[in-house]
């Protein structure tokens, strides 16, 4: 009988316990008894071994009992035998992913120590009226889409694009928004501080085979060519104010390693990020640039008190080609799971959809650099290359929304 003080078994019951277990099918390990045997680690009062305890059970000459392979059994060993070889499976699996984790690590650090950081551009005299409030610019950056080749004979003159015709573009759109910000201070505004919202989809990837086969060049060079020319472009920037932040955002869908998109480590596995980190390096001597590494999918923006929830868009679904009630329903739930926190916004910035916008007021999306495709020119939809900014004033919010024609 179990003693009733402490409920320890005795030494004939932790004996039977073994017994029981070694009656089933298959030889009987510590592992096994661990798992299935009623008293675990009782034994070890008992017996100075597993191996003395095994001896006292079931006798040193102790053989595993065979599998009964009869037909009423058959059915369940051969399940026995599907799950063990999946568990193996998936215990290969994973040991293969930290390994390749590891390895990711490692050539993100090497790839970091190789970036040399240029130095900055000479400082402007900024005339500024310190008299007024302060308020920031906000330039939206998004679905670059370096490397891919859009061919104006396949679009009948709606879209072309490749790297070079991107740079054009990308500094048209530096000399234009500095000439826009300067008009603002001549007018009395006091802008002191840009924020550039970085939202992902720098490359073209590897997601579709026509990518894949019609890709200016391999994505590992885009995602370089992508990180200094966004590197540059802030260069350029920084040196007209007085502070610069910069949100990034790399979770997305062009840029991901894998073939569906992920949740889990969505911004880390994707040509987006090794885009932001060569960005990131680069930049490391411009002490008045200030960058902020998003590692999920949402990144929280505060621009001069007003907050702005950035994502890339790509989780928003749409109702037949329409994603106009995916936003609104994506504003809902996000609001909703905020409430009575410090993570609530005033705004939602994305990018994806190529079409610059305000929805319902606040919910900003961005336009894109490449401008129409060949797919969205067989779908019949056209938008011209385009990216976003505005100015936030920290009582009034968004202000003087402008789209850029590229």
């Amino acid at each position: 009988m179990s003693d009733s003080v402490n409920n320890t078994p005795t030494k004939e019951e932790v004996i039977a316990d073994l017994q029981y277990v070694a009656s089933k099918p298959g030889k009987v390990t510590k592992r096994i008894y661990l798992m299935e045997g009623k008293y675990k680690y009782h034994f070890e009062k008992y017996f100075p071994s597993w191996t003395k305890f095994v001896d006292a059970a079931l006798g040193s000459a102790y053989k595993e009992k065979p599998l009964d392979l009869s037909t009423s059994n058959l059915e369940t060993k051969s399940d026995v035998f599907h799950f063990k070889a999946k568990a193996q499976n998936l215990e290969t699996s994973v040991k293969t992913l930290l390994k390749e984790r590891g390895k990711y690590k490692a050539f993100i650090s090497d790839l970091k120590a190789s970036i040399t950081a240029v130095e900055p551009y000479p400082k402007k005299v900024l005339h500024i009226d310190q008299t007024s409030k302060p308020i920031a610019a906000v330039l939206k950056l998004s679905d670059w889409q370096i490397g891919e080749v859009i061919e104006e004979s396949e679009t009948e003159g709606f879209g072309e694009f490749n790297f070079n015709i991107a740079e054009i573009r990308v500094f048209y759109l530096v000399e234009k928004f500095l000439t826009w910000v300067d008009m603002h201070r001549k007018a009395g505004y006091n802008v002191k501080e840009l924020h550039v919202f970085s939202e992902a989809d720098l490359v073209s990837g590897n997601i579709h085979y026509e990518l894949e086969v019609t890709n200016e060049f391999p994505v590992t060079v885009a995602a370089a060519k992508a990180g200094l020319l966004l590197a540059e472009v802030i260069a350029q920037l920084s040196s007209s104010f007085e502070k610069v932040f910069v949100w990034e955002m790399s979770a997305d869908n062009h840029g991901r390693l894998t073939r569906k998109n992920q949740a889990k480590q969505g911004a880390l596995n994707n040509y987006s990020y090794l885009a932001h980190v060569i960005c990131n390096e680069t930049l490391k001597k411009h002490k008045n640039v200030e960058i902020h590494l998003g590692e999920g999918t949402k990144l929280l923006a505060d621009v001069v008190g007003k907050k702005f929830l950035i994502s890339h868009g790509h989780h928003i679904m749409g109702q037949m080609g329409i994603p106009y009630y995916g936003m609104e329903r994506d504003k809902s739930r996000e609001a909703v799971k905020r409430l009575n926190t410090d993570k609530t916004f005033d705004y939602i910035s994305i990018g994806h959809w190529h079409v610059p916008a305000i929805i319902s007021q606040n919910i900003l999306v961005n336009g894109s650099l490449t401008g129409t495709t060949e797919f969205d020119h067989m779908q019949g939809r056209h938008a011209r290359p385009s990216q976003v900014s505005f100015m936030v004033h920290p009582d009034h919010g968004l202000f003087n929304w402008t789209a850029w024609k590229l």
